[in-house]
């Protein structure tokens, strides 16, 4: 897969398939079925994305009511994967990103850090990119989305 950069609302989204905490997952098996709020963090077990984590595990009935589906992405180790969401009783896919191969594909990837920035990508049930979070606010991330998927919903 090549890598892409600078996506933009409206493209459709790069597909992949990955392990993550709850098996074997490849984007386009949500298509037609839920939107997706795909979210790049930078590590497990740090501050910042553990709140923000926490948050969307807090939220999850309420972003599924308005037919989304929660994939957290960073490039951890599948096993440390497991520890986070075990910890902290996260009740969505942690997808490990070892090579960096989505979040390079997504154009988020930091060079200098050699991991993925912090961002977060609405795509719609037809595979489309309806809004792309470049500054997230761990502490309202979760609120912020399901604003935006209210949003997408009554549109």
């Amino acid at each position: 897969m090549s890598e892409r950069r600078g996506l933009n609302i409206g493209d459709a989204a790069p597909d992949f398939t990955a392990e993550s905490t709850l098996g074997r997952i490849t984007l386009s098996d949500y298509k037609g079925k839920k939107s997706i709020v795909l979210y790049f963090y930078v590590k497990d077990m740090t501050p910042g994305c553990t709140i923000q984590s926490i948050g969307m595990k807090d939220s999850i009935e309420r972003i599924r009511a308005l037919g989304g589906e929660v994939i957290g992405v960073s490039s951890d180790d599948l096993e440390s994967h497991k520890r986070f969401a075990s910890k902290y009783g996260l009740n969505f896919p942690l997808v490990s990103d070892v090579d960096n191969r989505i979040s390079k594909m997504y154009g988020v990837f930091n060079e200098e850090k050699g991991r993925a920035r912090r961002v977060t990508f609405i795509i719609d049930k037809d595979g489309m990119i309806r809004h792309i979070m470049n500054r997230v606010d761990v502490n309202d991330h979760a609120g912020d989305v399901i604003d935006i998927l209210a949003k997408i919903q009554r549109q």
